[in-house]
């Protein structure tokens, strides 16, 4: 029998009429307010669409269990609780600190607010800023070293808060946002997530086990399990155990969504604390999900027991968003850890399965299957890796594919579907599409590898303040592929070439070099309308053409900019909400090329 999660398992009696068998998860507001449930396969648990859902709707939101931003690199200083960025407004259109301040004790954490930092300290600062702090001191650790450890800060964050909501007894005493469909995971519910049923060799146990900073993370358990004051009074056994009682994992329940009927009274097994970590490391790898921005950007990593029911698919009906924002919390308004919202990204019927997607969805077959076997350690069986299941329409004459797709589709919008109709067009199978290449082996690795010195001496120049000598690596890079004289081919939408034009744009914008950067954000939509059409739905297509329209709009190419501008709303109001501020602004876009 299934024992049930935050959400309701639709097969199963017991669990469906016992409400406390959810594992203390918190709903808001209470009652089975969900577009999602769960039903049990050979899978174990899976989402399901508890009615029809339309393209656009938000399904579930999800509060993290724990969260960590980005500390270093391109990313603005962030909050660690809300994760409001320096300098940004609020969806509100209420501007915060210029500034964000540092917590006085670890000086890495940051906030927008005092009222951030104490919930933040309470929620799971109060052992990170411990590990950070007694980790500069053995090891005076650099920039880099403390990012190399937001992972392990991470569990302690989520060992925090899990014994918050132990020592509450409730999560229902937590103040939840006013939100309809909002879920906030219990004690118990992390401790279900899925892992490998080898989380690791043995080899990598001993090195995991024995790192400075997985020995660091066990003393500050340990000692926070027991509370404060009260490890001198007890046994480390006593420390042991009742650390591992906080992750929930004092009983096995590793084969508990998926015993036979020979199992039904599996013998009870206890848990050490390494094999606690152990296992809490592989969920992790395998159920964490990166936070993402409104322009599709990493800020951090978050834990969602929630939306961790989702399965994969190459061919997703939902994708994931993150509200940034304010909402009613208690009796007033307050800023909230990021909310992950689960977006149908096309209609679903109801009882259809609901998955997203793990992957990069730009990769083969060959890669997206090896990934996913080495990350999460299955076979990827849906319909797009069953080869032919997936067709886009392309002209027969190939040389004309490269910016085909994106001229076609504004084509569309602008005559209509029939009068947009085009003769000399042919369907092509979707991975034909994005990898297809007369080259070997041998010789597709002699160009990949050419790529890679250009492309390393166009970093070099960028270093050193060269900016022709980059543009023209880049575009030697790019002509590569567009040299007429070549007696080869290699479909135009290739994921390298992709990339190559993604960072040649870059540096043509950064440089002011307009019309060239137009003139290859073309070929970058293209790509990405055939790399997600079956898809329908995907906020990074909708983003590229919101920065395409505005470069048409700069350039004073006003139909085009009306037409793309559209063309980014249909997508963007599915992706991510008619009143999120970047729609309104393609509001405010399209009424002025109108006019």
């Amino acid at each position: 029998m299934a024992s049930i999660c935050c959400i309701p398992t639709i097969d199963c009696a017991e669990c469906s009429t016992n409400g406390d068998n959810r594992y203390s998860c918190q709903y808001s507001p209470s009652g089975n307010n969900f577009k999602m449930g769960v039903k049990t396969g050979p899978h174990g648990l899976h989402a399901v669409a508890t009615e029809d859902i339309p393209a656009g709707a938000v399904i579930v939101q999800c509060l993290p269990l724990a969260q960590s931003p980005i500390i270093h690199g391109p990313a603005k200083p962030t909050c660690f609780r809300c994760f409001f960025q320096e300098g940004d407004d609020d969806l509100s259109g209420r501007r915060k600190k210029e500034t964000l301040f540092r917590c006085s004790r670890c000086q890495i954490a940051r906030y927008c607010s005092k009222e951030c930092q104490l919930s933040d300290w309470n929620e799971g600062h109060k052992l990170e800023c411990q590990f950070y702090v007694k980790q500069r001191k053995m090891q005076h650790i650099s920039a880099s070293g403390e990012e190399a450890a937001m992972p392990k800060a991470l569990m302690l964050r989520v060992f925090a808060a899990l014994k918050l909501s132990r020592d509450k007894q409730s999560v229902a005493e937590t103040p939840m946002i006013k939100d309809v469909g909002v879920v906030k995971c219990g004690p118990m519910h992390f401790s279900s997530l899925a892992v490998s049923p080898q989380h690791h060799s043995p080899s990598e146990s001993v090195k995991v086990l024995n790192s400075v900073e997985m020995r660091l993370i066990k003393s500050i358990m340990m000692k926070h399990a027991i509370g404060k004051g009260k490890d001198n009074d007890t046994s480390l056994d006593e420390q042991t155990v009742a650390a591992v009682q906080i992750w929930g994992y004092d009983k096995s329940d590793d084969h508990k969504h998926n015993r036979t009927n020979d199992e039904e009274n599996p013998k009870e097994k206890l848990f050490t604390l390494d094999q606690a970590l152990l296992r809490t490391d592989d969920a992790f790898r395998k159920n964490n999900f990166g936070i993402l921005d409104a322009l599709h950007s990493s800020i951090g990593e978050g834990v969602y027991p929630c939306a961790a029911l989702l399965n994969h698919s190459c061919a997703p009906n939902a994708i994931l968003s993150y509200k940034l924002d304010s909402g009613v919390v208690g009796k007033g308004e307050a800023f909230h850890p990021p909310l992950l919202q689960i977006v149908a990204c096309r209609d679903i019927a109801k009882g259809e399965e609901l998955t997203h997607s793990y992957v990069d969805l730009m990769l083969s077959t060959k890669e997206r299957q090896t990934r996913l076997l080495k990350t999460h350690g299955f076979t990827c069986e849906c319909k797009r890796c069953a080869e032919g299941e997936f067709v886009v329409l392309l002209p027969q004459d190939r040389t004309l594919w490269g910016k085909w797709p994106l001229e076609h589709r504004l084509r569309v919008i602008d005559q209509g579907e029939r009068n947009g109709e085009e003769n000399n067009v042919e369907r092509v199978d979707l991975e034909t599409a994005l990898n297809q290449c007369s080259l070997g082996e041998r010789d597709r690795a002699a160009i990949l590898d050419c790529m890679e010195l250009l492309l390393g001496k166009a970093n070099q120049s960028m270093l050193s303040d060269d900016v022709e000598e980059e543009l023209d690596c880049l575009r030697t890079v790019v002509n590569l592929w567009e040299d007429e004289d070549i007696d080869w081919w290699w479909t135009p939408f290739n994921l390298p070439l992709y990339s190559v034009r993604s960072q040649y744009f870059t540096a043509l914008l950064a440089n002011q070099k307009i019309e060239e950067a137009v003139d290859q954000l073309e070929f970058i939509v293209s790509t990405l309308i055939i790399a997600f059409s079956h898809v329908q739905n995907h906020p990074l297509l909708g983003l590229q053409l919101f920065t395409l329209g505005d470069l048409y709009a700069c350039m004073r190419r006003g139909r085009k900019a009306y037409l793309t501008y559209l063309y980014a709303k249909e997508l963007m109001t599915v992706t991510h909400g008619v009143d999120h501020p970047m729609v309104i602004q393609l509001d405010h876009k399209i009424a002025e090329q109108v006019n």
